[in-house]
């Protein structure tokens, strides 16, 4: 378990499905899916919901609703066996996004309803628009784990192209991660490491989104961009790329500006010494297909950040006020229970 989760779980009693009773000794693995088959069953839940996992089961477990929750998992689970009998078992299904159903439609060609029901946070927007504290020094920012998939290499690349360009920034990244040390040397490589400033995993991101001014999210798979939309609740316009569940979160234009991806993985080890580690298709939702996962342009995304600084306030007061709808947890609670309850 992330080592940053084990305190925000404490409280919450958790039954691990591979432990015998309240030992700490697991099952045989070969006894595992009769083993969860049983603790399912024994539950006696009404509705039964798998959260991006696809277990291993003796059997459809019996009297319980099997509901299956995708939130961007389904990007990679391979074509086999085991899932698409894992398919076959399911009562219905909830997607995050449309992109996530369209993922889970054109892999697995599924039988059941699947519902998307888009993910709404807890929290309340701001009351007022930003502006930009420091013109002289465009301050960027990104938040995520720091692994190939998110691309944050590229962020860094496209910081670089504003330094050369003369416009002085700064870019924020706050995470943790295994590539952090390999994207903290490809700062020092470019010679820019004064201008990155690595902050950390962080529990708290208001402090994080009040001082950045334009939030750079650059991954090859997202199913919808919670770390985006967070940003545009506190409106922090988003740099965003158009592919997967990412168009469905930031209003491409209003609040934030979107990219078509066209670098590749092998060019982006090219241009960072970094691996994506992603070996799986990503959603086109322009063409409405699945493709190779391809990332910004480095180049481009600098072009994008003097576009958003030209019109800044405009798309700060518009990302406030979208956030109000991607904000309403109320509405997040009842479309879901709608979903479980297949209505």
């Amino acid at each position: 378990m992330n080592e940053n989760l084990i305190s925000e779980l404490q409280d919450f009693e958790i039954n691990y499905a591979n432990i015998i009773g309240s030992t700490s000794i697991k099952y045989p693995t070969f006894l595992r899916k009769i083993a969860l088959t049983k603790k399912i069953e024994k539950a006696k839940a009404d509705k039964t919901i798998i959260w991006d996992f696809v277990p291993r089961l003796s059997r459809k477990p019996k009297n319980t609703d099997f509901i299956y929750y995708d939130h961007g998992s389904s990007w990679q689970y391979r074509v086999n066996n085991k899932t698409l009998k894992f398919f076959n078992m399911l009562d219905s299904a909830i997607a995050v996004s449309h992109a996530s159903k369209r993922v889970m439609e054109l892999k697995f060609n599924p039988k059941i309803e699947i519902q998307t029901v888009i993910n709404r946070l807890p929290c309340k927007s701001s009351i007022r628009n930003k502006s930009i504290t420091n013109k002289q020094t465009i301050i960027l920012g990104t938040a995520s784990r720091l692994i190939g998939l998110k691309g944050i290499g590229i962020a860094i690349l496209a910081l670089n192209e504003l330094l050369k360009k003369g416009i002085k920034a700064k870019l924020i990244i706050a995470g943790e991660g295994e590539q952090k040390e390999d994207l903290r040397n490809l700062a020092i490589k470019l010679g820019i490491e004064e201008n990155v400033e690595f902050i950390g995993y962080q529990s708290d991101m208001a402090t994080f989104y009040s001082i950045v001014d334009i939030y750079i999210s650059t991954p090859v798979a997202e199913a919808f961009g919670l770390s985006c939309i967070e940003a545009i609740s506190n409106g922090v316009p988003v740099i965003f790329p158009l592919s997967n569940g990412q168009p469905e979160a930031i209003k491409n234009k209003i609040c934030g500006i979107g990219i078509i991806p066209d670098i590749s993985v092998d060019e982006y080890y090219q241009m960072t010494g970094l691996t994506v580690n992603f070996p799986h298709d990503i959603y086109d939702p322009i063409n409405d297909c699945m493709t190779s996962p391809k990332l910004i342009n480095p180049a481009k995304c600098a072009v994008t950040v003097q576009l958003v600084i030209s019109d800044y306030n405009q798309l700060s007061k518009n990302a406030i006020e979208w956030s109000k709808e991607t904000m309403n947890y109320n509405l997040f609670i009842k479309e879901f229970e709608l979903a479980i309850n297949n209505k």
